[in-house]
């Protein structure tokens, strides 16, 4: 129980930060934070903490976007799973190259299902979204997890979690 809370305020946290940076920094200046909340939760815990960690950060993304309900519930979910298949498959334990790979991957296949969700409602030029929303989300999320990933570990070791 005490990790599931954990998990949920670390979502939340994950959520501010990332609002407080996009309106700070615009577009290049926020990652995708709660992704990298789920990719952790993933490689740490397992699937169960990091379908938790995926279903909270789904609820807050629909609570506050203009998207249909269930969108980013649905990312996140598969986000997930796809962290743990990758983590399964591909990962190797102790590899810092390795964690920032799952992230990676993660967040591409979230850029590339987000995309095609978008495709329903709206015109999707896949060249201007990959230069203008991708290239940007990448980049300050491999920086951003660098940090997190280290950063989250330390905290779960401390509170013993």
């Amino acid at each position: 129980m005490k990790r599931a809370a954990a998990i949920a305020v670390l979502v939340y946290l994950a959520f501010l930060l990332e609002f407080v940076l996009y309106n700070a920094f615009g577009r290049w200046g926020k990652p995708e934070l709660m992704v990298l909340v789920v990719v952790f939760c993933s490689l740490y815990w397992g699937i169960r903490h990091s379908l938790w960690a995926a279903f909270i950060a789904g609820i807050l993304g629909d609570a506050f976007s203009i998207e249909p309900f269930g969108t980013h519930l649905l990312v996140y979910i598969t986000a997930a799973y796809l962290a743990t298949f990758i983590r399964r498959n591909f990962y190797q334990p102790g590899s810092r190259f390795s964690r920032g790979m799952v992230a990676f991957f993660v967040l591409v296949a979230v850029f590339v299902m987000e995309t095609f969700l978008h495709m329903r409602l709206f015109e999707v030029r896949w060249g201007e979204a990959v230069g203008y929303v991708l290239v940007p989300q990448a980049l300050a999320t491999m920086v951003a997890a660098t940090f997190v990933f280290h950063r989250l570990r330390d905290m779960a070791v401390r509170f013993k979690l």
